[in-house]
């Protein structure tokens, strides 16, 4: 795993990662959406990006076999992905819900 990825995912503070590829259009646009998702949740979310076409190491160990895909993870253990475009509405949800 990426050391920068595995320091992020296994801190105490749930990280929200979006794994995006190069020539991926709905990610580029999530990426608004997650910038609100952290604006309002603060300092309680880290969101972090990886570019699977990267790493792909990273998404072969996580079974990420599509892009976006959201993951959150809370002391290194992924609590929810999910490959859907959610609305900044939705993510803040699940994440609240799962924290």
């Amino acid at each position: 795993m990426d050391n920068a990825l595995q320091k992020i995912i296994n801190n105490e503070i749930p990280t929200l990662v979006e794994f995006i590829n190069s020539n991926c259009e709905p990610c580029a646009m999530i990426e608004p959406t997650l910038q609100q998702v952290k604006n309002l949740i603060g300092k309680r979310l880290s969101i972090f990006v990886v570019n699977i076409d990267d790493v792909p190491i990273v998404a072969d160990e996580f079974s990420i076999s599509s892009a976006p895909m959201l993951a959150l993870f809370q002391s290194g253990d992924m609590v929810w992905k999910t490959p859907n475009v959610l609305s900044k509405q939705e993510i803040i949800e699940k994440v609240l819900n799962s924290i």
